[in-house]
């Protein structure tokens, strides 16, 4: 057995131990509250729990770690919105703000559909003064896709916005709208498994911005795929610097590229465009049916044909509506030429 005097000395080792431990942890903790983790910028605080508030703030590449979870629940739960910081601010300091600093107000932005990051990076540019090739570094830098990763729709941002902060906001935002949209089919919401239909509903945005005709030209996407044919779709030649440009014959015969479904099968390597969620809808879940072919009609909607001679005669039928059409324009600018130079008799 030990003696008293052994066990005292024990017990004295033991509690020096645990000063040590004690100070050096206070020591840690203190040097680790007081790092500077924030240079003058923008944070966006998202709507949700600690953990999604946390998981959007490390995906801001701010310096944040999971754990810091627990200063945020000491501090206080903040509210939604963009916060600003003017000056280099610790740690501590940034969660003691967060739910106490005055968020920015805010304007709209929006992500016209069918558009890709090239063309918006020239509207936000214009429209809010950040420099273009800025947010396309930070798209590529943040994005899965390399189009088709933000969303077509309406964003909300700060008067004053950096292409950094913009981008990682939309992405976000996309990300958990595809995610929503994939959960709702049930379907794997990793970019790897979106990406198939990205591009599929890249092709149907460039095809129709009727909602109510998406699943249907979804449908004769794959029902064509299916058989083993070759899509011949235009849009698919509407991708890059040519996103608005008008398919020509001659485009169709010299564009080698891999996205002209008139010369390869299969669908092109990446998506053409931004997307609205009926989009992607429709080609998660496209209608059921036989069709094969569609054609756009007299007044921009499309008839769709399940064989090649139904398909044919629509044309026929369209050609000689627009022909009528056209005559018709012709007759009355003519009638209104000839009575051009008449005075009215009630002058």
């Amino acid at each position: 057995m030990k003696s008293t005097r052994a066990r005292g000395s024990e017990i004295v080792r033991y509690g020096i131990a645990i000063i040590l431990l004690f100070v050096g942890v206070t020591a840690f903790g203190y040097r680790y509250v007081s790092t500077v983790l924030v240079s003058p910028g923008l944070v966006y605080i998202p709507d949700g729990s600690d953990e999604e508030i946390i998981d959007l703030l490390r995906r801001e590449d701010i310096g944040i770690e999971r754990y810091d979870i627990y200063l945020m629940k000491r501090y206080g739960h903040p509210s939604e919105g963009w916060v600003r910081f003017d000056s280099n601010i610790t740690r501590g300091e940034f969660f003691w703000l967060l739910p106490r600093i005055d968020r920015e107000p805010l304007r709209r932005i929006v992500f016209y559909s069918g558009d890709t990051i090239d063309d918006f990076s020239l509207y936000f540019g214009k429209y809010t003064g950040v420099q273009r090739r800025d947010l396309l570094e930070y798209y590529y830098r943040y994005s899965p896709f390399v189009e088709g990763g933000i969303m077509a729709g309406y964003y909300y941002l700060p008067y004053r916005i950096d292409a950094k902060s913009a981008v990682v906001y939309m992405i976000w935002k996309s990300d958990n709208l595809i995610r929503s949209i994939a959960l709702k089919y049930g379907i794997d919401p990793s970019p790897e498994s979106m990406k198939r239909y990205l591009i599929v509903a890249s092709i149907v945005q460039k095809e129709t911005y009727r909602s109510e005709e998406m699943p249907y030209i979804a449908s004769v996407v794959y029902n064509r795929l299916k058989r083993g044919m070759r899509l011949q779709m235009d849009a698919t030649l509407n991708y890059g610097a040519y996103s608005h440009d008008v398919v020509t014959p001659r485009r169709i015969r010299e564009d080698t590229s891999s996205f002209n479904s008139y010369l390869y099968p299969g669908l092109p390597p990446e998506p053409l465009c931004s997307v609205t969620p009926k989009a992607l809808e429709a080609a998660i879940s496209p209608a059921k049916t036989e069709y094969l072919y569609f054609v756009k009609g007299l007044f921009g909607t499309h008839e769709f044909s399940r064989t090649y001679a139904e398909h044919l005669a629509k044309i026929t039928k369209i050609k000689a509506q627009k022909a009528k059409l056209r005559l018709y324009r012709s007759l009355v600018k003519r009638a209104k030429g000839a009575n051009g130079g008449k005075k009215s008799s009630h002058q």
